[in-house]
């Protein structure tokens, strides 16, 4: 597949440069351009910049986005109309034919990436009007998403093939085998920390356009994201403070709409980078969380411990995050089929959250009491309930606050495709600290006879990233399994 991928041409990027280009979330890829017609004016880059956003929406990398995030976590379950493949991954009975290890769409889209950002110089060279302000933006954008795809890769994956240059022809084609977890991440901290500096704080007039398209904002809070991932809490901390010093950012209070606001209207002054679908393409969600055959719901864990409900006093209130489950649904995305809900990919209170982590991890009663009002910031705006407050937590109580803000991650990013890496970002902490926090997680998500089994696998960190899938190993014979999968 890695192969087929990379012989993708320019058309998989390129749209209409005649058409409206200030349209940038309402385009469609054409068939049919090659190098020789293409990358000669501003227009061009700009066209196959809005393609790499539209490769992005509607279809198989958002499912890859939510399927990742969500399969291997607690707070979906399966219904009967779930494929085998998940039910497999779900049992952590994972096989290197596995549907789920399909990374084609993710790859597809790098690819995209790699070809503007070679040959964006060649139409700068030719276009005088073409200037070095725009020209970075374009670049610096691809660079982020680049670096998103990326990062998604090595944290379900963990070594993967790191590919760099564009193939728009066979010649373009070679075996490069996998590269290390570790460099993937030097990769993508050396490409947003350029693309911090090409990037814009505003790439567009409107809010639409600057939050559905990487501003620097959002170059940042990937930064971030990434830093606490490989346990760089100090840098974290300072790239998040990149972010939380704009005031424009903020917290929409759940009595003011937020739910309506941010997630039904889309393009709210709480969201820094979102997937636009808005008068575009209709996202997925729909058909995996609401239709009668969707293979997703939520799980009971959800009502009973995430949003767990007050008992004593305050019975009757609700947590204003609790209102995205139904019995059987899932309606974060709302019930409305076609649906064109934007998909949030990072909104203020993910940096106060990245934040608050960071800081408790540095140590200290100053920083943990920081972490502490953050998360209580939060709440407060969610009005989140008191049966969920924990008892007897201050600053010193570096463990306390941790599961504080894993619990907050829940209630906060349900059904956003976080909650797997989350859990396998606190786990892995320390070299595997808090292991148990997996063995806990497989206890409860599998099937009974299994269940036994799926706890001993999960112990071997191997097996905490994806097989890689058959077909890619026979198309590169430089791939090497993960160890896991080779017996």
């Amino acid at each position: 597949m890695i192969r087929k991928i990379f012989n993708t041409t320019l058309a998989l990027v390129v749209l209409l440069s005649a058409s409206s280009c200030n349209k940038w979330l309402d385009l469609q890829p054409q068939d049919g351009i090659t190098k020789q017609e293409f990358w000669k004016t501003k227009e061009d880059v700009k066209a196959a910049l809005t393609g790499i956003y539209s490769s992005l929406v509607g279809g198989s990398v958002e499912e890859r986005i939510f399927t990742w995030g969500e399969l291997r976590g607690d707070m979906v379950t399966l219904t009967l109309s779930a494929s085998e493949d998940y039910k497999q991954v779900r049992n952590s009975n994972i096989l290197s034919t596995n549907s789920v290890s399909d990374w084609g769409s993710v790859y597809t889209v790098i690819n995209n990436c790699n070809l503007l950002i070679d040959f964006a110089g060649e139409a700068k060279a030719l276009d005088p009007t073409f200037t070095d302000a725009l020209y970075n933006d374009y670049v610096g954008e691809a660079l982020t998403i680049r670096s998103w795809m990326y990062f998604y890769l090595v944290r379900a994956f963990r070594d993967v093939p790191l590919k760099l240059k564009g193939s728009y022809k066979d010649g373009d084609i070679v075996e490069i085998g996998k590269t290390p977890a570790a460099d993937v991440i030097k990769q993508i901290l050396a490409d947003l920390n350029k693309a911090k500096t090409m990037v814009p704080h505003q790439v567009g007039s409107g809010a639409q356009v600057n939050k559905g398209r990487i501003t620097r904002y959002a170059v940042f809070s990937l930064l971030a994201d990434v830093y606490l991932w490989n346990e760089q809490y100090q840098e974290a901390v300072t790239a998040a403070d990149s972010v939380l010093v704009n005031p424009d950012f903020k917290l929409i209070n759940n009595s003011g709409g937020w739910f309506n606001t941010v997630f039904a209207t889309g393009s709210s002054a709480e969201t820094i980078f979102e997937l636009n679908h808005q008068a575009s393409v209709s996202n997925i969600f729909y058909e995996m969380l609401v239709a009668s055959k969707k293979p997703y719901t939520t799980s009971e864990f959800v009502a009973t411990e995430i949003f767990e409900p007050n008992t004593q006093v305050g019975a009757e209130l609700v947590d204003g995050r609790s209102a995205f489950y139904s019995s059987s649904d899932i309606v974060k995305y709302t019930r409305d089929n076609p649906n064109f809900t934007n998909f949030q990919v990072y909104r203020v209170s993910d940096l106060m959250l990245i934040k608050a982590e960071a800081l408790n991890q540095l140590g200290g009663t100053a920083n943990g009491d920081e972490a502490l009002n953050l998360v209580k910031k939060i709440r407060t705006a969610r009005e989140a309930l008191a049966a969920t407050e924990p008892d007897n937590i201050d600053g010193d109580d570096i463990e306390g606050i941790d599961q504080f803000i894993l619990a907050e991650r829940a209630r906060e990013f349900a059904f956003e495709g976080k909650r797997w890496f989350d859990l396998l970002r606190f786990a892995k902490r320390d070299n595997y600290a808090n292991l148990s926090i997996l063995t806990d997680l497989v206890s409860k998500i599998s099937d009974t006879k299994v269940q036994q089994s799926a706890i001993n696998k999960i112990k071997d960190s191997n097996s905490h990233y994806f097989p890689i899938l058959e077909t890619e190993l026979f198309a590169d014979q430089k791939l090497v399994q993960n160890p896991f999968y080779l017996n």
